[in-house]
């Protein structure tokens, strides 16, 4: 109970003022969209892209253009463990609402994940997964 308690009166990781998107991932060849809740928190030209509380990805913003790329994950299968990093590009509308991205969408681009270490003989290092983003801008964080 006093578990809970303090977890509910943590306060977020995500900073103050960071811009809030859901994005739609969507892989180029079908079978898989999943949406998640995206935070980019801005400094200057750099970024960090939260998903939920946790810090996923750094980048950097160029104008409309934010390039990231995670840290490496690893996956535990009952094949064979697995470790893979994403990179990621979008265009992205800015919170003043520049004109960024064609279309309805605040958030367009493409991420890949690269296996870069894996004990499972049906996945080869170097596979690459790709992956289409489109998103819709919520908001920033108080």
């Amino acid at each position: 109970m006093l578990a809970l308690l303090l977890l509910a009166c943590s306060e977020s990781k995500i900073p103050p003022g960071s811009q809030h998107f859901s994005v739609t991932v969507e892989a180029e060849s079908g079978g898989y969209t999943e949406t998640f809740e995206y935070y980019v928190s801005f400094d200057a030209t750099s970024a960090t892209l939260f998903i939920g509380e946790s810090a996923f990805a750094r980048g950097t913003l160029l104008g409309c253009e934010f390039t990231y790329q995670s840290v490496v994950f690893g996956q535990t299968r009952p094949e064979g463990d697995v470790k893979w990093q994403l990179y990621g590009q979008a265009s992205v509308e800015s919170a003043e609402g520049d004109p960024c991205v064609d279309g309805e969408d605040d958030w367009s681009g493409t991420e890949y994940a690269e296996i870069v270490a894996s004990d499972d003989e049906a996945i080869e290092i170097g596979t690459e997964y790709n992956m289409l983003t489109t998103g819709k801008y919520l908001g920033d964080t108080e």
